[in-house]
């Protein structure tokens, strides 16, 4: 799996909003160098994920709405891209037809189980704080 740009810009986002105010989107995206064009459809799956909110208005625009140490980079990584499998076969539902041809377990599907579970703790490891930097009167 590898950060793609969307979560690199989501990082940057939030990163932009750690200090509880209201920022205009086009301000975030000047300050973190962001294209404007992602930063709408990113925001959006920040909202939908509970980590920003979006409020209408000539003093509109985002703020966040979860602690960021209590975001780790597998939540972002989910909100951004969706639910990432190392291989299908770890999608819950998979029906493996090697495993209903010979009638035993995999052990493919069982090491990059192992895998994925190795991957998930990594990533569950690391808040966004931390990612960050820490305190926004840090950057």
């Amino acid at each position: 799996m590898l950060i793609t740009r969307e979560a690199d810009y989501a990082i940057r986002l939030l990163r932009g909003l750690t200090d509880g105010e209201i920022h205009p989107v086009k301000s975030l995206c000047e300050t973190e160098e962001i294209p404007w064009k992602f930063a709408y459809k990113i925001l959006k799956k920040l909202k939908d994920a509970g980590m920003v909110e979006s409020l209408s208005g000539v003093r509109g625009g985002c703020r966040l709405k979860k602690d960021l140490n209590d975001v780790t980079l597998l939540d972002l990584l989910t909100a951004t891209e969706g639910r990432q499998y190392v291989n299908n076969c770890l999608k819950p539902g998979y029906e493996c037809t090697w495993e209903q041809k010979k009638g035993r377990k995999c052990t493919v599907c069982g090491q990059l189980a192992e895998i994925q579970k190795k991957m998930d703790r990594e990533l569950e490891a690391y808040t966004l704080m931390q990612m960050i930097g820490g305190d926004s009167a840090e950057r």
